[in-house]
């Protein structure tokens, strides 16, 4: 059968003598032979049998495609290559509890006879025989871990593998690479590898090839502030270690992607302009000062709050967020800002909750579902209960439990409920929470982003919620920013914008630069070095 399989034959000498193994190519017989004699009972697309041959031909390897291209079909695939050949008999995926389900769904869909696919919780059943584990639980449980990978031939996946990057500075990454050792066989997969810096491949490609990634990577591009040209050499270097599917390549629609920009009403705008007056003094004052720095992430966190929602700051000066009225009572005459704040939600209804609940009515008149997407708990309960109410929204965000029988109150019954109750038209999420691993593409064709951070890795896999492979070509899929005029948010949107343009000059992709923002538009750990001098410009900023 005539797939078209594309092998690799990136490996030089010179990475053979310094001690990195490779394979052979496989060929397009070989592997049609291969797949033939194992559970595989889905038809691999042509791009998938692409990776799929590249990887093959790597002893250890990374699977970089888009989210929702089907990587997890693809590392069946490859376990099922590997069984056949008797070179693994056992498979532990570390994934996020998101991923969880997909995992068990491609499993049942794809192999047959089903493997034994078991969640880590106090151990692992005897008939076990893919394992999945999220990266908590890892850390918390590697001993008993890493005796069952020892036991067997196991083939370790470290699904959204940029969950790790920190490496030995973290207790994820310092356990993953604990484990690299025992498997015989590893293999990462993560949409987007490096979203915040080309350094975030080091602990990457240290998993895949332990002590090795400063031999691969330039030096100059794991600067803080790469210069130009060596995002092309990261690319060169890093390109016979991984395959990739690119956006364009799944057969979708192109996102209609668009900002609204929302001015900011006046006790909103008020309390903004104080607070960032208040962080520019303290800016000016303590300039050097280290434990300043180490807050920014604070201050960025409590800028966001303000231009979108600035009820939610009353936590930080001692008091209860107010909720919102509708419609709001009179501001009273001669307020101070944390008497502003406290009392904000009886007073002024944020101008980026009126445009969400307007565009969400829209959509739910046409039929169409909406997913929202919000970074702070506070915004998520506030649009549950009161705003989006009327939509009976469905929430998920970090203290809603995962829990795999799907009982009321869970993850999974809420995504249900989203998939499947007619009157529930609008899914409130938290990115953090479930920026990967989710497929609503079935479902929900529009998402609005209500906020966003500095994340660039977090933002760009959220987008592919909606628009990934099984979406009819014939589908629309519209991706709206809520930005308000002359805040953070204007920062957060040009910074975006840079890392995927980063990202995308080392993938060779640019579907990731499509992806960060519409073109016709101008405007925690996750801090990097040039996201604090964006900051500091806009604190310092004349108005």
């Amino acid at each position: 059968m005539p797939y078209g399989i594309r092998v690799f034959r990136h490996f030089s000498i010179g990475l053979t003598q310094n001690g990195w193994k490779s394979k052979e190519a496989i060929d397009e017989t070989e592997l049609v032979d291969l797949l033939g004699r194992s559970r595989l009972v889905r038809d691999l697309r042509p791009f998938q049998l692409r990776d799929l041959a590249s990887v093959l031909a790597l002893s250890h390897g990374a699977n970089f495609s888009v989210p929702g291209s089907g990587k997890t079909t693809v590392t069946y695939a490859l376990y099922e290559v590997e069984r056949i050949r008797q070179r693994v008999d056992r498979l532990l995926v570390v994934a996020p509890l998101s991923a969880f389900d997909s995992w068990i769904d491609e499993a049942q869909e794809t192999l047959l006879p089903v493997p034994v696919v078991v969640r880590f919780e106090d151990g692992v059943p005897p008939n076990a025989e893919v394992v999945l584990i999220n990266y908590q639980r890892l850390a918390s449980r590697y001993r008993e871990v890493a005796e069952w990978v020892s036991r067997h031939r196991t083939h370790v996946v470290l699904d959204e593998a940029h969950r790790m990057k920190r490496g030995r500075n973290g207790e994820w990454g310092n356990r993953c690479l604990d484990l690299a050792q025992l498997a015989v066989r590893r293999d990462i997969l993560t949409g987007t590898p490096a979203p915040q810096h080309p350094s975030d491949f080091v602990a990457l490609l240290n998993f895949l090839w332990p002590h090795r990634a400063n031999l691969i990577l330039p030096s100059n591009a794991l600067q803080p502030v790469p210069p130009p040209g060596s995002m092309a050499e990261v690319s060169r270097r890093i390109s016979p270690f991984y395959a990739r599917t690119r956006k364009d390549e799944l057969g979708l629609q192109k996102p209609v992607l668009r900002v609204e920009l929302v001015e900011m009403k006046s006790i909103q705008s008020e309390i903004y302009n104080a607070l960032r007056r208040r962080y520019n003094q303290a800016v000016a004052t303590h300039a050097t000062d280290q434990a300043l720095l180490r807050g920014l992430g604070e201050v960025v966190m409590y800028l966001l709050e303000a231009a979108t929602n600035p009820g939610l700051l009353a936590p930080a000066i001692g008091g209860e967020t107010s909720p919102t009225h509708w419609p709001p009572n009179p501001v009273p005459p001669g307020s101070h800002l944390s008497e502003q704040i406290l009392a904000y939600g009886r007073h002024e209804v944020p101008k980026k909750f009126e445009k969400l609940a307007s565009l969400v009515a829209a959509n739910a008149r046409e039929g169409r579902k909406s997913l929202v997407w919000s970074n702070f708990i506070g915004n998520i309960t506030e649009l549950r209960d009161r705003v989006l109410a009327p939509h009976e929204p469905a929430v998920v965000y970090g203290g809603i439990p995962s829990h795999a029988d799907g009982r009321m109150g869970s993850r999974e019954y809420e995504l249900r409920r989203f998939r499947e109750d007619q009157d529930c038209m609008v899914l409130i999420a938290n990115p953090a929470a479930m920026s990967e691993g989710v497929s609503l593409h079935q479902t929900c064709h529009e998402a609005i982003y209500l906020d966003r951070t500095f994340n660039a890795g977090q933002y760009l896999q959220s987008l592919d919620r909606i628009h990934r492979l099984g979406l009819s070509p014939d589908v629309e899929t519209r991706i709206t920013f809520l930005v308000s005029i002359d805040t953070v948010d204007e920062v957060v949107d040009d910074r975006v914008r840079t890392k995927a343009e980063r990202l995308s000059e080392m993938l060779s992709d640019p579907n990731l630069v499509t992806m960060a923002l519409p073109d016709d538009e101008a405007y925690g750990d996750w801090i990097e070095a040039q996201d604090i001098d964006a900051l500091f410009a806009h604190l310092t900023r004349d108005r």
